[in-house]
């Protein structure tokens, strides 16, 4: 009985005690008797100094007691619910779930504050497979296995739409990574060449297949060792492509975008008071094509060349939907 108390106790201050809420030795006396062990003041000071031995931070004060140190701080949990409202792969229900896993990390009164703070916001997607997903397809990269599944998208009907049929992707996974709130598999399908991203919330069904994953060196120009963060940098918007170092003039003004997107290490020199010239490497793809047009005259391809004559058939194209009919 004295280990359960003991144990009863430590949830009483860490369910009702922080720094601004300290209980005395009576009001612990009097939740002890509520949970049905009833004690004395000698035996709750004998139980603090044990937790508190054990390595719980247990505050003792002229006022009572508090549980200082949690395993997360009130702002640590507070940015880890903004990423998970943040992230339209992970579904409402899950997203309530995950929130109150994390706020159970603080006091009850912590807790108040931040329900009342937060609430759901953005588009949340609707596959409730995506938690098994990731455990699947992390499995199989663990274990250097393929994988295959089902992949999904959505109609102008706004159906989930199986793609090829039904007929199963096999691919050779490599490494799962979040860009721009969107959650990707970097992965080879299984006898082909380069790599290829899937959206894990369109991801369904996963199994584990008994072909090893060959090494990405094999199937790609990528180098081993294989650092996803960096690649994925270079992938505007996931989109693949052959990576090349890219030469752009831009407005000054919007050099802190370069510095966000491609990383504050990247070549840059002033080319006039209103312009700088930056070197960046990236997949040479629709995608940097449509991250260049975003920008209009801010920003202009001077080298490769056929990198160039993309945006400029991009641009000109775009020109033409605009153009006044005569």
């Amino acid at each position: 009985m004295i280990k359960v108390r003991m144990l009863v106790l430590l949830d009483i201050l860490h369910e009702l005690t922080d720094e601004e809420h300290i209980l005395n030795s009576q009001a612990l006396l009097a939740e002890l008797a509520k949970r049905g062990h009833t004690t004395d003041r000698r035996s709750v000071y004998r139980d603090v100094d044990a937790l508190t031995e054990y390595g719980f931070d247990v505050v003792t004060t002229a006022k009572g007691f508090y549980l200082r140190n949690r395993k997360f701080t009130l702002a640590e949990i507070m940015l880890l619910i903004s990423a998970v409202q943040a992230a339209p792969f992970v579904t409402e229900s899950k997203t309530r779930a995950l929130m109150d896993k994390l706020v159970s990390f603080l006091s009850r009164y912590q807790q108040e504050g931040i329900r009342n703070a937060s609430n759901i916001r953005g588009v949340k997607f609707g596959n409730e497979e995506v938690y098994r997903t990731i455990e699947m397809i992390n499995y199989g990269i663990a274990s250097g296995r393929t994988i295959s599944f089902l992949y999904y998208k959505r109609s102008i009907m706004r159906r989930d739409v199986v793609q090829r049929r039904g007929k199963r992707y096999v691919v050779n996974p490599y490494a799962m990574v979040w860009v721009q709130d969107r959650y990707y598999l970097i992965s080879n399908m299984c006898g082909k060449d380069g790599l290829t991203h899937f959206r894990l919330d369109r991801i369904r069904d996963v199994r584990i297949e008994d072909a090893p994953v060959a090494p990405i060196g094999e199937v790609s120009d990528i180098e081993e060792p294989f650092n996803a963060v960096e690649y994925a940098s270079k992938c505007l918007n996931m989109f693949g492509g052959e990576i090349k170092r890219i030469k752009l003039r831009c407005s000054m003004e919007l050099l802190n975008e370069l510095f966000d997107r491609f990383g504050e290490d990247i070549p840059v020199r002033k080319d006039g008071e209103e312009h700088f010239i930056a070197l960046v490497e990236a997949a040479a793809s629709e995608g940097f094509t449509n991250w260049v047009c975003q920008y209009g005259n801010r920003v202009e391809v001077l080298e490769p060349a056929d990198v160039r004559e993309s945006v400029r058939t991009r641009v000109m194209e775009a020109a033409e939907l605009y153009k006044e009919q005569i």
